[in-house]
């Protein structure tokens, strides 16, 4: 049978060289000098010239440790391509890629295989964006293109704090003076504060994110939609009802609030003080767990004594209805006399010792009224016209009544930290 021209050159390509041959076709050598072909080397043990590298290998095949050049395989992960120095697998066709990746003009099978500012096209990385994603921080994509310059921006992300990005893209990052943003404020008085943030509708928010900055702050109207700058989002803005509360059974009770028969007389004077330790201007009374006089002479009981400011003695809570008289029944530590909601609570602010009645209903907020000073509704800031019945009852939402949407800092930020630069 007669061997053709061109496999016996594939043989010799194998084989390394075809002088000195073997009789089963293999090149015999004595040491390296008898290897001819590039990337060759004598294997003294055998006699036969064997690969050294991958030079001397047919394209698809490389040299593995033994001198055999081998088909080459798939990779699942880089540590399949070490045999390729600079290589890195590429996932989605399962091949190892010449490296290094993430350079100019690099081979490449996706994207995140290109630097900033490239992207792969036709296995090559080129200078190309999609988005924004593509580019270095604070350049924008434009035109498949990164740019960048000052105030460039394709999103308010890209601004300062209290800024908006405009003018379509690419666009600028602008200063926003639609309203005093973060602005210390007092809560409305009328006639001496009638507008302390400048606008009916923008209102003066509590600050209970930082204990060194303004007590509270103003927000900016974005009811209607407004954007809020960089920094900001809307957030409803809600109150409570005006029924001021100590307990829960004072926003569960529809009828008078009593408390139990029993009594009780403490050790020292009632001196109200705040969670902190400090002082608590507004409170009158002291509650005083588990004291014994309301426990039946047992300390740590269920029931609480209520003591007056600067006084010893006072009444007890109730453990159940049979502390009560005259037919009430025990609601949170007191006696009911009339019908008992589940849909309310005393909601306390932060650091209080009292609060206000959470709302179920529209019924539960306070009614709105128009003042004609302003022309706005005096809780609200809806625009309003005296005897026009324009200002009506505050909708309940999630227990308490909403009135408005302003803009303030967003989540995790406060106006110390949106306000430095200004």
């Amino acid at each position: 049978m007669r061997t053709s021209i061109a496999a016996l050159f594939a043989a010799c390509l194998l084989s390394f060289g075809c002088s000195k041959e073997k009789p089963d076709g293999e090149v015999a050598c004595a040491s390296n000098l008898d290897c001819t072909a590039p990337g060759t080397r004598c294997e003294t043990s055998s006699g036969r010239c064997v690969c050294a590298t991958d030079e001397a290998c047919l394209e698809g095949f490389f040299c593995n440790n033994v001198g055999v050049c081998q088909a080459v395989a798939g990779c699942l992960n880089n540590a399949d391509c070490e045999r390729m120095p600079n290589s890195y697998c590429d996932l989605a066709s399962g091949q190892c890629l010449a490296g290094p990746a993430l350079m100019l003009s690099s081979p490449c099978g996706a994207a995140s295989h290109c630097p900033f500012a490239t992207t792969c096209v036709d296995g090559t990385c080129v200078p190309n964006c999609f988005d924004d994603g593509d580019c270095p921080l604070g350049q924008i994509c434009y035109q498949d293109q990164c740019v960048t310059g000052n105030n460039i921006c394709s999103n308010d992300d890209f601004c300062g704090y209290g800024e908006l990005c405009k003018g379509g893209l690419p666009g600028t990052c602008t200063d926003d003076f639609r309203g005093p943003y973060c602005r210390g404020c007092s809560q409305r008085q009328v006639p001496q504060n009638p507008e302390p943030c400048d606008h009916p509708r923008n209102f003066c928010l509590i600050n209970s994110l930082e204990s060194n900055g303004f007590r509270n702050f103003c927000g900016v109207d974005c009811s209607l939609g407004q954007e809020c700058p960089n920094g900001y989002n809307c957030n409803n803005v809600v109150i409570l009802t005006d029924d001021i509360c100590y307990t829960n059974a004072q926003c569960r009770c529809e009828g008078t609030i009593t408390n139990a028969v029993a009594t009780c007389t403490v050790a020292a004077a009632c001196d109200p003080r705040l969670p902190d330790g400090s002082p608590d201007p507004n409170a009158a009374l002291c509650r005083i767990p588990g004291e014994a006089g309301c426990n039946g002479g047992t300390a740590g009981g269920p029931a609480a004594c209520y003591v007056p400011r600067g006084q010893r003695n006072g009444t007890c809570e109730c453990a159940t209805t049979a502390d009560c008289a005259g037919g009430t029944v025990c609601v949170d530590g007191f006696c009911c006399g009339g019908d008992v909601r589940d849909d309310r609570q005393c909601a306390g602010g932060e650091n209080r010792v009292s609060g206000f009645c959470t709302c179920a209903t529209d019924e539960d907020c306070p009614r709105d009224v128009c003042d004609g000073s302003r022309r706005a509704c005096a809780i609200s800031g809806m625009p309003c016209e005296p005897g026009q019945n324009d200002c009506g009852a505050i909708p309940c939402v999630n227990g308490g009544c909403l009135i408005g949407a302003n803009c303030a800092p967003l989540a995790g930020l406060s106006c110390t930290i949106v306000t430095q630069d200004d």
